[in-house]
């Protein structure tokens, strides 16, 4: 898949500080030292520009709230006087550059704001805005001020986001506001692990939320059943619960269908943190369902993986400037789903993901991005983890292309590439080099050796 032209637009948006400063270069990452305007407000960009890198996080300078919000008024009224929809201007970034902070090429959509919508979360009976907010590369507080300001009430996060700065940095900017909002974060077992650790890993939690508890914990990554089987895990989440510590129970998997059906049956989890967009609704739709007639409340994640694989495709032409947020009305189209979190750590990006929330797509418009869906996702990796297991070199195959689709998707470069290092010895692509043959087979259709190789070649 090219990462070039037009349309290739890198969902990473390294963090920003927060610190004011000079008007924001967006592609430079930087103060635009002439300080000029378009005429609806907006700073132009050079033609030449490349974003700015800083080291392994890539991070990059950017606005406070109170500078967003007075660009935000300057560009409407630049619209009151005749511009119609607030296009953000950004360069296409070239194949192999540091990673920008925002989407290039990206148009929000018109917005009548009507405000932020509300779902029950399943059994829970939590009422969570229908947009939720990731936070695995979020490092601005402003941000997330400027997503409460939005309505935005569910906010998910985890102990190894960041190295537990996620936490850090979601607790400081929720300070006087916990009451206000649903956190989930997340800890892990392999379906083994003591109680006692999964304590002790909570306590670290809260320690670095500066919370007295959570609303949601989570098995991070719970991609097979014993996982959510786990007898240690279920008396270390009655006793958090009796100490306070935690009011919710759920896990977190990446569309392992047999693994939600067997949480479904054992009746142990109040919600689900599943892989879902317009490329798995085949496969993933009915267990979903289920999930939410059985009374989990649904959060959706990966649900821009339609427009991360389709940004180079002649047939997503007519989604080019707001595909990403075709993908998230998608989702929000189904009932079953109670909120779908999406990481939007600058604020151009929460603004656009926003005004995805305050439009919908007509019934032509529907078949017209399904259409373009369904042929960009043949020989695209659908995280279904049926390669899970194929390998008999014991290669973490599901693990791999979903690394690969943080690299080359969501550019993600230096999170893929770390998760990829610190695969166990021997899991890793590099024992694919010894094989005749691959014997991992892809219901889709992936050419699995081929991307395993390219993983290797780009992650090692």
């Amino acid at each position: 898949m090219s990462h070039e032209g037009a349309f290739a637009r890198r969902r990473m948006r390294g963090a920003e500080k927060d610190q004011e400063q000079a008007p924001f270069d967006r592609a430079q990452g930087r103060p635009d030292e002439r300080g000029e305007k378009d005429q609806g407000g907006r700073i132009p960009l050079r033609a030449n520009a490349r974003p700015h890198s800083a080291g392994a996080e890539c991070v990059v300078r950017g606005m406070t709230r109170r500078d967003f919000l007075r660009r935000a008024a300057a560009g409407a009224a630049g619209m009151a006087a005749g511009i119609g929809g607030a296009t953000l201007h950004r360069a296409a970034a070239a194949a192999g550059s540091p990673r920008p902070t925002a989407r290039q090429n990206s148009v929000v959509l018109p917005v009548a704001r009507a405000g932020m919508k509300y779902r029950t979360l399943g059994r829970t009976k939590l009422k969570v805005s229908e947009l939720g907010m990731g936070t695995i590369v979020t490092q601005n507080p402003d941000v997330i001020h400027r997503a409460m300001d939005l309505g935005i009430t569910f906010f998910d996060t985890a102990e190894c986001y960041q190295n537990g700065n996620s936490e850090v940095k979601l607790g400081e900017a929720l300070k006087g506001r916990r009451d206000k909002v649903v956190v989930a974060t997340k800890w892990h077992t392999d379906g083994h692990t003591p109680a006692a650790e999964l304590m002790r890993s909570l306590d670290l939690s809260l320690q670095r939320l500066k919370m007295d508890h959570v609303d949601l914990i989570q098995i991070h990554g719970a991609d097979n059943v014993a996982q959510v089987s786990s007898d240690e895990l279920w008396d270390a989440f009655t006793q958090a619960r009796k100490d306070g510590k935690v009011r919710f129970n759920g896990f977190s998997t990446h569309g392992s269908i047999a693994t939600i059906d067997a949480a479904i049956k054992s009746g142990r989890y109040d919600a689900v943190l599943t892989s879902y967009s317009a490329m798995t609704a085949d496969s993933l739709g009915p267990v979903i369902q289920r999930a939410h007639q059985a009374r989990l409340g649904v959060i959706a994640m990966k649900v821009l993986q339609p427009a991360h694989e389709g940004k180079d495709s002649e047939v997503f032409r007519p989604f080019r400037g707001n595909a990403y947020q075709k993908a998230i009305q998608w989702v929000l189209k189904d009932k079953n789903v109670s909120t779908a979190i999406v990481d939007m750590p600058s604020f151009e990006v929460l603004e656009e993901d926003f005004a995805a929330t305050q439009t919908g797509m007509t019934k032509a418009q529907l078949g017209e991005f399904e259409a373009a869906v369904a042929v960009v996702a043949a020989g695209a990796c659908h995280l279904c983890g049926a390669c899970t297991g194929q390998c008999p070199a014991g290669v973490k195959v599901a693990d791999i292309m979903r690394y690969l689709l943080y690299h080359d998707g969501y550019g993600h470069r230096e999170r893929a590439a770390s998760l990829y290092r610190g695969l166990p010895a021997g899991a890793s692509a590099a024992a694919c080099g010894d094989c005749a043959g691959c014997k991992a087979v892809c219901p889709w259709g992936v050419p699995v050796r081929e991307r395993l190789e390219r993983a290797h070649a780009v992650l090692a």
